[in-house]
C-alpha cells in the first residue's frame, strides 16, 4: 500500500510541475511531465487532458486527439463500473481537446459531435463558439475539409451494433498513414500573439488585431476560463484565444472593448492578489499568491515573487513603522494638522490669522485674544526675525 501511495504522489508531483512548465508556456517541457505522470499512473485522465491541451499548443493534433479520446473512455468506464455519474467538468473539457484536435484536423462533422457531448456535461467555455465555426465549415466544405478522409468510431453505447458493421466501418473510413490533408487558409490559426499586465484588482489582456468592428469579435468570460474568437479583417481566417486563467475572476465585473489597433479584455479579480502567470488550473490562490494545485501542498509556500515575500503586507507593515517613527518637525506638522482640521471655525481663524501676522512665529487657538489686535512677532529666544 505504500509503494502505491509514493506512485499516487510521484504521478501527482509530475503533473504539477507539467502545470508550471504550461503556464510559462514551455509546452513540450509540459508535455514531458505529462507524459512522466501517466508512466507512473496510465489512468491519470487529468494528465491526459492537460497533455492534450498542451499537444495541441505544439499543433500535434493526432496525439492530442488519442489523449482526450483516451481520457473519455476511462471515465466512460469509471463510470460503468461504479454506476456513478461521470466527472462532468472534467468530461467536457476532454470532449472540447478531442473537438479542437478534430477541427484542426479537418474533420468538422467529428469535432462538432465532440463539442455536442461536451455541452451535455458542461459549460465549458468555447464548445459554443467551436460549435459555430464546425457549421460553417461544413456549410462550405461539408463533413470533412477537402482531402481528408471521415474516420468513424464505433458507437460504444449502442449495443445493437455488430462487430461486423464496425469493422466495416472501420475500413470504409480508414485514413491514409501520411499526415492529414487540408485546406490550410480555411483554418483559424492565424499567428496573432497576445500580452497581459495586472493591476491590484484587474488583470488587462490585449489582444492586437487592427481594424476590427465590434461584430466581429465574441468574448465569454468564464469563472477560470476565457474564449475570445474575431474574424480577422480582409482574410477569410479567424482568431481564437482559450485560456483556463491561473486564478479566478467575477465575469459580472469583468468587460472588454473592441478598438482599432486592439481588443482589450479586463478580468475582475475574484481575490485581490498577483497572480504569477495568466494561465493556470483557475484554483483559489493561497497567501502570497500561488496555488494548491501548483504546488501539491495544502499550506502556505513561497510566494510567486522572486524574494518569497508577500510584498503587499510589507508595505503595510512599513507605513506602520513609518507612523510610528515620525517625531520632530514631522510629528508637530501632524500634530497642528489634526487639531486644525477638529478645530471650530473660530479657532481655525485665530490660528490663521496668528500664524500669517506673526511671520509664523505664533500659533493661537484664542480666536477672543487673537481677533482684537495685529499678532506682534515673537521670534524664539536668542534669534532675531528678518523680513526678506
Amino acid at each position: 500500500m505504500a509503494a502505491q501511495g509514493d506512485q499516487v504522489t510521484k504521478a501527482s508531483e509530475c503533473y504539477s510541475k507539467g502545470n508550471e512548465s504550461f503556464v510559462n508556456e514551455d509546452y513540450a517541457k509540459a508535455c514531458e511531465l505529462y507524459t512522466a505522470a501517466l508512466q507512473t499512473d496510465p489512468l491519470y485522465t487529468e494528465a491526459l487532458v492537460a497533455r492534450a491541451h498542451a499537444l495541441i499548443k505544439t499543433e500535434k493534433f493526432e496525439d492530442a486527439k488519442k489523449d482526450a479520446d483516451k481520457a473519455i473512455d476511462i471515465m466512460r468506464a469509471d463510470r460503468d463500473s461504479t454506476a456513478d455519474t461521470v466527472n462532468s467538468p472534467l468530461a467536457a473539457k476532454a470532449f472540447l481537446r478531442s473537438g479542437v484536435a478534430s477541427f484542426h484536423l479537418g474533420r468538422y462533422r467529428e469535432a462538432r459531435n465532440c463539442f455536442v457531448e461536451g455541452g451535455k456535461l458542461g459549460t465549458e467555455t468555447g464548445l459554443r463558439q467551436w460549435m459555430v465555426w464546425c457549421d460553417e465549415k461544413i456549410e462550405k466544405f461539408g463533413d470533412t475539409a477537402p482531402g481528408v478522409k471521415t474516420v468513424r468510431t464505433p458507437n460504444k453505447t449502442d449495443d445493437t451494433k455488430s462487430s461486423s458493421d464496425s469493422e466495416a466501418a472501420k475500413a470504409e473510413t480508414a485514413v491514409e498513414p501520411t499526415s492529414p490533408s487540408y485546406d490550410s487558409q480555411a483554418m483559424p490559426v492565424p499567428k496573432i500573439t497576445h500580452d497581459w499586465y495586472q493591476t491590484e484588482t484587474q488583470v488587462v489582456i490585449e489582444i492586437r488585431i487592427k481594424k476590427l468592428a465590434a461584430n466581429m469579435v465574441q468574448v465569454d468570460i468564464g469563472d477560470t476560463t476565457l474564449s475570445v474568437t474575431a474574424k480577422v479583417p480582409s482574410s477569410d481566417k479567424e482568431y481564437s484565444l482559450e485560456l483556463d486563467l491561473a486564478h479566478p475572476v467575477t465575469p459580472a465585473q469583468s468587460s472588454y472593448k473592441v478598438m482599432t489597433t486592439k481588443i482589450e479584455i479586463k478580468l475582475k479579480k475574484a481575490d485581490g492578489v498577483r497572480w504569477a502567470a495568466l494561465e493556470g488550473d483557475g484554483s483559489a490562490p493561497l497567501p502570497g499568491g500561488v496555488t494548491a494545485a501548483a504546488t501539491g501542498a495544502a499550506a502556505p509556500v513561497k510566494g510567486p515573487y522572486a524574494s518569497g515575500r508577500d510584498w503587499a503586507a510589507l508595505e503595510k507593515t512599513l507605513e506602520a513603522e513609518a507612523e510610528e517613527k515620525k517625531e520632530g518637525e514631522a510629528a508637530l506638522n501632524e500634530m497642528f494638522q489634526k487639531i486644525y482640521g477638529d478645530a471650530s471655525d473660530d479657532t481655525k481663524r485665530a490660528m490663521n490669522k496668528s500664524f500669517q501676522e506673526s511671520g509664523g512665529t505664533v500659533l493661537s487657538t484664542n480666536w477672543g485674544d487673537i481677533g482684537k489686535e495685529k499678532t506682534e512677532i515673537k521670534p524664539p529666544d536668542g534669534m532675531e526675525w528678518k523680513k526678506y
